[in-house]
């Protein structure tokens, strides 16, 4: 629509991080309220108040400088000890006193909150704007590839492989790609039904670390498909799965190393991102937000301290033992998550700074 520059992709950045930041701890405020706990603050931002105001039930609502993140600042510790744990309902309206299940719920409405707001961005799109979908057909062959031996021609129909239907050309990726077996397609061409037999291999040198095997057929671009709104919860969930999959994957090959640098970005990286996807229009500005709302959601469920996952692997602990871990262990293995978390977003942040100047 327009050029993405500098001042596009930070707006871009603004425009995505804010409401997702602010949904990710209004899900923590409406948990916390609740639950009967008292909620001091609540910031979009960190360091110095920008704007803000006072509410009757005296919660700080706030907007700071510095717009990476948020927090909600409840009244007590977030520090459970076991004097608290032994001396319930002393202190009204406290979260250290707060019931486990209480707590538990209180941290993990976060990650949720961003995790549905994700769900319903991706739902409206496909019913308001349309999916983009890949039909199962044959766009060209690759020549001497398996397609090519056995017979198959551009605009023949993928109806099922090995006797389970197909409705998109992910599914073949998904069958063809971990087999190296003999497979059966079944094809439409011109209102005939074909069978071929075909045995993927590995076509490409890159393919071979991965063991992804192909038989050779490129695919039709994709074209939208506006869904009613049934179908599009089904799709909106299904593919809300497949993404968090796909996440998982990711960073299962990040922490064993064997991602590439090129495929992290932080927040230099997001802000470019936003830029380009602002500039092609709002849809995919729309998609971008409910997939880094997602990641945000899922991201704070890793269990590492000072996230919200690590608070829930603490009270994992405390069910298992039938009491809180030791409030200075609690301490130290933030003060550790705190550590590793700035370590992370230095690295992420050369890596973005770096791909500026590739």
């Amino acid at each position: 629509m327009f050029e993405n520059t500098f001042f596009i992709s930070l707006i871009g950045f603004l425009i995505v991080l804010t409401p997702l930041v602010f949904i990710h701890e209004l899900g923590h405020y409406l948990a916390a309220k609740k639950n009967g706990v008292v909620v001091e603050q609540f910031s979009v931002g960190f360091g110095p108040e920008l704007i803000g105001f006072t509410d009757k039930h005296n919660t700080r609502w706030k907007v700071c400088l510095i717009p990476f993140g948020g927090y909600v600042k409840m009244k007590g510790e977030l520090l459970v000890n076991n004097e608290n744990y032994q001396n319930k309902n002393e202190n009204i309206g406290y979260f250290n006193d707060a019931s486990l299940f209480a707590r538990l719920s209180i941290v993990f409405s976060g990650p949720l909150a961003n995790i549905l707001l994700g769900i319903l961005i991706i739902t409206t799109l496909y019913s308001f704007h349309g999916r983009y979908e890949v039909k199962p057909e044959v766009n060209q062959v690759v020549n001497n590839s398996p397609a090519d031996r056995s017979g198959l021609k551009p605009k023949d129909l993928i109806i099922s492989i090995n006797n389970k239907k197909v409705s998109n050309f992910e599914d073949i990726k998904n069958i063809v790609t971990v087999n190296n077996k003999q497979l059966s397609f079944e094809i439409l061409r011109e209102k005939q039904i074909l069978y071929f037999n075909i045995k993927p291999e590995i076509l490409e040198s890159k393919d071979l670390e991965t063991k992804s095997y192909k038989i050779g057929i490129i695919a039709p671009n994709p074209i939208l498909v506006k869904h009613h709104f049934i179908s599009s919860i089904h799709y909106g969930l299904k593919d809300t799965l497949i993404l968090t999959y796909e996440w998982i994957k990711g960073f299962v090959k990040l922490i064993s190393f064997k991602i590439d640098k090129k495929d992290i970005a932080g927040p230099i990286g997001i802000a470019k991102i936003s830029g380009n996807a602002i500039s092609m229009g709002i849809p995919s500005f729309l998609f971008l937000m409910a997939l880094l709302s997602i990641n945000l959601g899922l991201i704070n469920l890793l269990p590492i301290p000072a996230l919200d996952g690590g608070y829930i692997l603490m009270y994992a602990v405390e069910f298992i033992l039938g009491r809180p871990i030791n409030q200075k262990i609690q301490f130290r293995l933030i003060q550790m998550g705190v550590f590793l978390l700035m370590f992370l977003m230095i690295i992420i942040t050369f890596f973005d700074i770096q791909k500026l100047f590739v």
